[in-house]
Parts: structure tokens; sequence; C-alpha cells
């Protein structure tokens, strides 16, 4: 199965885009754990780091981390935690590339940071490193970034390991494209043994990536609370995309504001990839045009608390999480249903993971007209 080396040509809109998603993530996520009591270590894990940016200069991953941790200067040093990054690529030449690219920035880091804050560039097999490194990745907090060249590094064997870490959030990149395209290769079927490669092969060239995520999500054991959200991106007539992972509704409920901010059409990719922006022209005919997926929510939200009559607003937060929408599409769907004397609520009412898990919950009640 070809793969085309990401770091030979300038990033394209695509990889940036992808980039910007995995730095805004990062700058949601750390000071969570900053701020969080006797969290004594954070990890950063960038496996696929590549040589630090591209042939422009455009900065990659590792550049990207380096900056965002430079922000948080005055966190990390109220808080008790120290701040460890890897940065791996099997490529030994890649990763004297990285080494010499970060070499004057992290310089001025080690002086800032002191014992604050630890740097490792390794070159090693993404396999080898993951499964010596893992038992390390348990105790402490870790986001994971495996921007892989391709698709087979994300084994179900390493699926399996990720979503057993507690206090991990992770991303990674698939080619989704190169699946459809070598669904009936015998390197797929040794990869992906148990994806239906016939609806692989007839899924529309939009949906390729949300397939992908299906199997994974269908990966993932009963009972377990990882949640699976896509990025589906979108280069000329290729697909790829990011999945993100988390066990926590607070990492999700920050990765959807950071996946809506980028499209606030859909959330969910960079272009549109369900036809809503036509949805939202003027139209002769209105009642054929269909709904955009936040209208959808508004309604689908409207009809679950038709049928519990009474909840919380933690319950209105869950199901907005499970739909795939941020707190703020709660909030709009809710003070419409409100103003339009359909429910009442206890008061001010939040749909935040602090509101709902940190503060006393608040009613919703639907009224009942006649």
């Amino acid at each position: 199965m070809p793969v085309k080396d990401l770091h030979s040509n300038s990033f394209d809109e695509s990889t940036l885009t992808k980039l910007d998603i995995f730095e805004k993530y990062l700058m949601e996520w750390l000071p969570v754990f900053l701020h969080t009591k006797n969290v004594k270590k954070i990890a950063i894990w960038d496996f696929f780091a590549g040589p630090g940016c591209d042939p422009q200069k455009n900065p990659g991953s590792p550049l990207r981390i380096l900056e965002s941790i430079v922000k948080y200067r005055e966190n990390i040093f109220q808080s008790t935690a120290r701040i460890h990054v890897v940065f791996n690529d099997a490529l030994r030449k890649k990763a004297d590339a990285l080494s010499a690219a970060i070499e004057g920035p992290l310089r001025e880091m080690i002086q800032l940071f002191r014992d604050r804050l630890v740097v490792n560039v390794i070159s090693k097999d993404f396999q080898d490193l993951f499964n010596d490194q893992y038992s390390e990745m348990q105790g402490q907090p870790n986001l994971i970034f495996l921007d892989q060249n391709g698709v087979k590094e994300v084994s179900d064997e390493v699926f399996q390991k990720l979503i057993q870490l507690e206090r991990t959030d992770f991303l990674f990149f698939m080619s989704s494209s190169y699946l459809k395209r070598f669904a009936t290769s015998p390197e797929m079927n040794r990869h992906f043994p148990d994806l239906d490669l016939v609806k692989l092969q007839s899924s529309s060239h939009q949906d390729v990536h949300r397939l992908i995520l299906d199997y994974y999500r269908g990966k993932i054991p009963r009972g377990d609370k990882t949640r699976l959200y896509p990025f589906t991106l979108k280069k000329g007539t290729n697909v790829y995309g990011l999945i993100f992972g988390s066990r926590h509704p607070l990492g999700v409920e920050k990765f959807l504001k950071v996946a809506w901010d980028k499209n606030e059409l859909n959330g969910e990719a960079n272009f549109d990839i369900d036809g809503d922006g036509a949805k939202l022209e003027p139209s002769l005919f209105p009642n054929w045009k269909g709904f955009t997926k936040k209208q959808k929510f508004a309604l689908e939200l409207e009809a679950f608390i038709g049928t519990k009559q009474e909840l919380t607003n933690r319950e209105v937060y869950e199901f907005t999480l499970g739909e795939g929408h941020p707190a703020s599409h709660a909030h709009e769907a809710i003070h419409e249903l409100r103003n339009s004397r359909k429910i009442v609520c206890d008061g001010r009412i939040g749909f935040s993971y602090n509101s709902c898990f940190k503060k006393p919950l608040k009613t919703i009640k639907v009224v009942n007209h006649g």
C-alpha cells in the first residue's frame, strides 16, 4: 500500500487544518491538568513528529507543541506538574532534522522552565516505542498524537491499549481514501480483518471516513467510557481524517468546541460534507430543502426532552455530546424552547461540564398546554 511522504512538500490546506485542530485542542487540554491538584507529570506524545516543519518552514506539530507550552509558562510554575514531551520519528533522518529545527527554541525553553520541562527526540519504530512506554502512560495524563503516514499503525491492539488509558486523550490520522482504494489487498485484510470491505468500496466519497470511525467505534467494549469523533479532511479527490478519542466528557466538550469553531456548518469536516450550505439559502420550496445538522439537533433535543417530560441539565449535556454537538448548541436550543414556552427551567441553567458536574443540577420540565 503506497504512501506519500507528508513532509516532502509544503503543507497543504488540509494538513494545516489538521495541525491547527491538534494545536487548538492542546491549548484546551493542557490547562485542565495544570489546574488539577496532585498531578506530578503531564505527557505529550508526538509519535510521528517528522522534521518539525515543511520546506517553507511552516511549523509542524513539534514546533506548535513547544509554542503552546510557552504560552502556559505561568500556569506551569503555579502547578505541581512538570511537562514531558516526546517527539519520535522512525526515520533517523527526520529525527535528526527535528533536533536541529528545535535546537534554538528548546535551548531558550530549558532556560525558562528549568526542571519543569523535559523534551526528548527519539527515533524508534512506533510499535516498539509505544509498547515500551505504555506502562509509564498508565500513571499520568497523556495527550497522544498519531499522525501516521498511511493507515496501518493504529491496529486493533494499539487501539485497545489507547482506550484503556484512564487520563488520556488521543488524535490519530487516517488516510481513509487509501483504505477504500486498496480494500481488496492482502495487506488491508491483515490490518483490518473485521472491516466490511464491500461496504467500504460502495461507500460515497464523503462518507468513507465516517465508515472508518464506525469501525473503531465497534471495537470499543461494552461499558467502556471512550467516545470517538471524526474530522474529515478533503484534498482534491482524496479524503483523509482525524479521529479523536477521550474517556472524559470534558475532553469531548473541548474537542467539539474546537471542531465546530473550525467549521460552524457541520463541525466534522473542512468542507460541506452534507450539503448544509444549500439548506440555508432562500428557496421557492423551503419544505423540500431538509434540515441542517444543527437544525436536526435542535429538533432531536426537543423530542428527547419530550420523552422525558422532566430532566436535568446533565442529561441534556450528555445527549448533546452524544450527538456530536458543542454545549453552545444546547444553550441555543433550550433558549428557543424556553422562549416559545415549551419548557420551563430551574433558574439560570448551564450545559458545560462544570455546570453539570461541579454545581447543583438544574431541572427542565415540559409545559403541557391544555
